[in-house]
C-alpha cells in the first residue's frame, strides 16, 4: 500500500498561510516560522520499515528531513491526484495547509484519511470544507484525530498510535487488544 504524508517541519503563525488551486500549493514562507520536531518523521520511519512506500510531501524538508521513498519539497509544490488516489493520507501539516491537504486527499480519491488535529481544530476546518462542496457523507468517513487510544504522549508514542491504526485498517483488524480477540478469560474460565 502507498502511504501519503502531508507534513510541515514549520509552524503557521496566522491561519493557513497558502495560495493554492486544484494541484499546487504557495506557501508564504514568511507566515512560518520555526523548524521543530513534529510526528511526521517518526510516521514515514515506521512505515517504511515496516515495508510500504512512503511519499512525504513538506514544503520546508530538506534532504536529511525524512525517510521516504519520495519527497515533494519547496514552497511551490504540485500534488497530481495520482498520488493520493488509492494511497491512505495521513495530515500532519501543523495550520500551514490543512484544508487544502484535507480537500486534495478527498478528490484525489485517497482510499483513507487520518488527520492529525484537535476536535476544536477540525471544528474549524470541517466547516471550510463544507463550504467548499465536499459532503457531511465525506467528512465523516476522515480519521480525526489520527491514531488509536494508547495513552501516547511523545512524538514517537503518537506516530505508534497512528501506525498501529494503519496496520488496524489496511488488515481488517480490530485494534483490540489480542487477549480479548483470542478471548483468553475462556482459558482460564476451563480450567480445572
Amino acid at each position: 500500500m502507498n502511504i501519503v504524508i502531508f507534513a510541515s517541519s514549520r509552524e503557521a503563525e496566522m491561519e493557513e498561510p497558502v495560495f493554492c488551486d486544484r494541484d499546487s500549493v504557495r506557501v508564504d514562507i514568511s507566515k512560518c516560522s520555526g523548524k521543530s520536531i513534529s510526528v511526521a518523521p517518526f510516521i514515514a520511519k515506521y512505515l517504511k520499515d515496516l515495508g510500504f512506500y512512503v511519499t512525504v510531501v513538506d514544503p520546508f524538508a530538506d534532504d536529511t528531513s525524512y525517510d521516504a521513498d519520495k519527497i515533494i519539497k519547496g514552497t511551490s509544490f504540485q500534488v497530481p491526484d495520482e498520488i493520493v488516489k488509492d494511497s491512505y493520507v495521513i495530515v500532519a501539516t501543523r495550520h500551514v495547509y490543512d484544508t487544502w491537504a484535507i480537500m486534495k486527499s478527498i478528490l484525489g480519491g485517497a482510499k483513507e484519511i487520518a488527520v492529525i488535529m484537535s476536535i476544536k481544530r477540525a471544528k474549524v476546518i470541517m466547516q471550510r470544507l463544507l463550504q467548499a462542496g465536499i459532503s457531511k457523507e465525506q467528512l465523516k468517513k476522515l480519521r480525526i484525530p489520527a491514531g488509536l487510544d494508547i495513552g501516547a504522549k511523545s512524538e514517537k508514542e503518537i506516530a505508534l498510535s497512528i501506525v498501529a491504526e494503519i496496520l488496524a485498517v489496511t488488515r481488517n483488524a480490530t485494534g483490540r487488544p489480542l487477549s480479548e480477540v483470542k478471548e483468553f478469560y475462556k482459558v482460564v474460565e476451563d480450567l480445572k
